[in-house]
Parts: structure tokens; C-alpha cells; sequence
């Protein structure tokens, strides 16, 4: 009976790794790729796995492909299973501490600079052995789904089933050129924005508003119509040209207003945001993961040198 039973089990792991790889991937044929097998055995693995239990898995046709309801909760099931897995391999590979492997971190647009590709290039030279894999996305996702290990995030976290860590705080600015300003005489309060310029960052967290704080409160501000740039480097260009007022991060900025080519304003009703790093909740965490943790809050202050 027992016998019957692990080969039963043996059996089901091996179909419901299938019926994963397919749903996760939306298609036979990526699975196929992903697993070294041919895309007939992987139809006959999800044949035999809802003959097994009289159930339709997946609804298909030669030019649709879409998961049904049962199919669908089995698939989170299978992504419990999955993580399960994963941390089982961790857990054994982190049983001689080794710093080595692949890493995937996320990191939104605003740290696709120089100053961020400066602070990762020493930690490559620290931990020759981890393979970065790197990128950038101004969402946070789902970083199971995505099999991210180390998340940046800026502000707040919704999310509590991540572990959140602090890696820096940062300054925020409102700018201009000294052009603009020689054109324009400086706003008196934050409500004021809408009667000015302004250039928006496109994932900017609060849409078309503007974040401020006044006695510890923050408050939006509607900034009207506006120019949208992607990065931050257009973000500068555009200021720098006299094409009106932004708001940047301190890092990103300290020296252009050192340099004059910048000028700030709305100085009492700025605020300063936390940068975090987002992992999931792991009991044992990979070496890498720690020690890339531990660099970043070491190299951080880099940003600004």
C-alpha cells in the first residue's frame, strides 16, 4: 500500500510540475522549451492529470489557451508547492554558507543612474561569485511569480507578507533653472504648483499630485498639466533647459544645486523618503540575499560621492 501510494505521489509531483510550467508560461509551447520536453508529452501529462481526477484544467483550442476555475486554484496551489521547493533547495544550499548563485533584485527607474551602477559595480567586485540579474520595473509585483530575491521600493509598503528592511533615507527637492526663476518668482506655497510649469515623473506614486508635509502631515497638491518624462535623467534635462519646475530626489540633484545650475524652493514643505528592500518571508534566507542586504546599507552612502 505504502508502495503504491510514493509511486502515486512520484507520479503527481511530476504531472502537477507540468501543469505549473504550462500555466505559469500561458503556453505549451514555452513550457516545452522551459522543461526539455516535447509539447506532446507535456498535453499527455495534463490528459492524464485531469482523466486522473474528472476535472478540466485547461481550456484549449489550436489558436486559445486559458486556465478554467479549478484550473486556476490549482495553480496556487502549485506556486505554494513551488516556493516550498525553492526554500528546500535554498535551505540545503545555504548549509555551507556559500555567497554564490544568481540574484535577481527589482529596482524602480529612478535608480537606473550612475550613482546606483556605481554603488552595484562594487558590490560585484566584493562578491565575484553572485551573478546579478537586474531589473527595472516601477512595480513592486509579485515577487514569487517573478522569483525576484531582493526588491527596492520607495515609501511606504502596502504589502505586510514581505519583510521590509530600511537601506536609506533621501531628501526631496522642487527645482528649477536660475532662467526660470529669473522669468517666474517663486511659489509661496505648494498649492501655488498649478500656476506654474511642472514636469512629472511618469510612475510618480500619486498620479498628477505632489507630495508635501506641513507639522509632520503630508498633503497632495495637484500640479495641473504637465510635461511626463520616463527617467529622471529627462526629468533634469527638461529643468535644466528652463522648461519649468520638478521635484528630485537629493542624490540625484546635490550637485547641480551646488553648482548653481539648479535652485530649490518650497524648502519647509518638503519631505524626506524611505528607500526599502523588499524579500519575502523566508526562514532561512540565502547567504547572497543577506550579504547584498547588508552591502547595500554599507554602500549606500555612495549615492552622493
Amino acid at each position: 500500500m505504502r508502495s503504491f501510494l510514493s509511486e502515486r505521489q512520484s507520479k503527481l509531483s511530476a504531472l502537477l510540475q507540468t501543469f505549473y510550467y504550462i500555466a505559469i508560461n500561458g503556453s505549451f509551447s514555452k513550457a516545452s522549451k522551459e522543461l526539455c520536453q516535447s509539447r506532446s508529452t507535456l498535453t499527455n501529462h495534463v490528459y492524464e492529470l485531469e482523466s486522473l481526477y474528472s476535472v478540466r484544467l485547461i481550456n484549449r483550442t489550436t489558436r486559445s489557451f486559458s486556465l478554467s476555475q479549478e484550473g486556476e486554484i490549482l495553480l496556487e496551489q502549485c506556486k505554494k508547492l513551488d516556493l516550498i521547493i525553492s526554500d528546500s533547495h535554498e535551505l540545503l544550499s545555504n548549509f555551507s554558507e556559500n555567497n554564490t548563485g544568481n540574484l535577481r533584485i527589482k529596482i524602480p527607474s529612478v535608480l537606473d543612474n550612475k550613482s546606483f551602477h556605481s554603488l552595484l559595480s562594487k558590490y560585484k567586485k566584493k562578491h565575484s561569485k553572485v551573478v546579478l540579474d537586474v531589473i527595472v520595473d516601477n512595480n513592486l509585483g509579485d515577487l514569487v511569480d517573478e522569483k525576484i530575491d531582493v526588491a527596492l521600493h520607495l515609501g511606504d509598503l502596502k504589502d505586510s507578507s514581505y519583510i521590509c528592511r530600511g537601506v536609506i533615507t533621501f531628501g526631496t527637492y522642487v527645482v528649477a533653472s536660475p532662467d526660470f526663476w529669473r522669468k517666474h518668482t517663486k511659489p509661496t506655497h505648494p498649492n501655488k504648483l498649478v500656476e506654474f510649469p511642472c514636469i512629472n515623473y511618469r510612475h510618480c506614486k500619486t498620479g498628477n499630485h505632489w507630495s508635501f508635509a506641513e507639522n509632520g502631515n503630508k498633503f497632495l497638491v495637484d500640479i495641473g498639466l504637465s510635461h511626463i518624462c520616463d527617467s529622471d535623467e529627462m526629468l533634469i534635462s527638461f529643468v535644466l533647459d528652463g522648461s519649468g519646475l520638478t521635484t528630485l530626489l537629493d542624490f540625484s540633484c546635490n550637485k547641480l544645486i551646488e553648482e548653481g545650475r539648479l535652485v530649490t524652493c518650497l524648502e519647509q514643505w518638503t519631505h524626506e523618503i524611505q528607500l526599502n528592500a523588499i524579500t519575502l518571508r523566508r526562514e532561512n534566507t540565502p547567504a547572497r540575499v543577506r550579504n547584498f542586504l547588508d552591502s547595500l546599507i554599507e554602500l549606500s552612502p555612495s549615492l552622493y560621492s
